[in-house]
């Protein structure tokens, strides 16, 4: 369907003096509420707009904020879009697009393909370049029209995977691998070659497998080894083993057009908590359990 088909001329506005993201919202809101009844008064669904603000920003490096709120009692999809000459504050990140849904609470698919199609128009230069010089709703429907901007029915893993994931080449030792899942917080990533080729994966049970002599993986257990240096293995191997040397590759990945179920169907079954996406033997981005959670059961 045409994201044109979820807009109406009167839900798009241009403004050029500097507004709160209450303000935005409220003008939104009200524009909305002048072609669809909403099940709630206007003020009210402001403050629940800023309550899901206040989880987590809304606003993308591109320069959009797309605002979200899910509604009982509403059955439908609705948009109102906002071109700002001075950008909305999204706790530092500047938004000079802020797109509003309002969707009822079944509609997390729809959605997350709307976020989907706005991020990937977000990212045209030209088509934003003439948007914002539009100045009226009809001309952006018009525009909108004329490069056919349409919205995916269908949910897959392009949609919601982190397209720029931490990554890890073969030859680096085990102490830059330990380093980076420090520093930035991660417990795995896949391991690539310097031309973005898709080699495998490694987290943190591999490199701690490390420290843990062979022997003692095979038996039972380790209680009567309270005394024994934990990790010894490791602290002597650090600077010495590769990457390459403890990945694992088990031939488990995604393609950028498999569907979610396929994507949560394949953790579950493999116990993996997250899946490298590859297209061509290229890596394009890493899709985990908790994003699924968080974009599609609690956007």
């Amino acid at each position: 369907m045409l994201l044109s088909s979820y807009l109406d001329a009167d839900t798009i506005a241009f403004e050029t003096s500097l507004k709160s993201t209450a303000e935005i919202y409220a003008d939104q809101i009200g524009r909305i509420n002048r072609h669809h009844k909403l099940p709630l008064p206007s003020p009210q669904i402001v403050d629940l707009v800023l309550a899901r603000d206040a989880v987590s920003s809304t606003a993308y490096p591109s320069g959009l904020a797309i605002p979200h709120i899910r509604l009982d009692n509403f059955n439908d999809t609705v948009i109102a879009m906002t071109f700002l000459q001075n950008p909305a504050d999204y706790n530092g990140t500047p938004a000079r697009l802020v797109v509003l849904i309002i969707t009822d609470k079944s509609s997390s698919k729809l959605y997350l393909n709307l976020v989907a199609t706005l991020l990937k128009l977000s990212a045209n230069p030209d088509i934003m370049s003439q948007l914002q010089q539009a100045r009226d709703g009809g001309a952006v429907l018009g525009l909108l029209r004329k490069h056919n901007i349409c919205v995916k029915t269908e949910l897959t893993c392009s949609d919601i995977m982190d397209s720029d994931p931490i990554t890890i080449r073969p030859e680096a030792k085990l102490r830059d691998l330990g380093n980076l899942m420090n520093e930035r917080h991660v417990a795995g990533m896949p391991v690539v070659k310097s031309d973005g080729s898709y080699m495998g994966e490694v987290d943190v049970l591999n490199l701690l497998k490390v420290g843990i002599p062979d022997y003692m993986l095979m038996m039972d257990h380790l209680g009567f080894l309270g005394s024994f240096e934990p990790l010894e293995q490791l602290f002597v191997q650090e600077d010495i083993k590769t990457v390459g040397e403890i990945m694992v590759n088990d031939g488990i990945t995604l393609d950028p057009s498999a569907s979610i179920i396929e994507a949560v169907f394949e953790m579950i079954q493999h116990k993996k908590r997250f899946i490298s996406v590859v297209r061509d033997h290229k890596l394009l981005g890493v899709i985990t359990a908790m994003e699924v959670f968080r974009k599609v059961f609690k956007s």
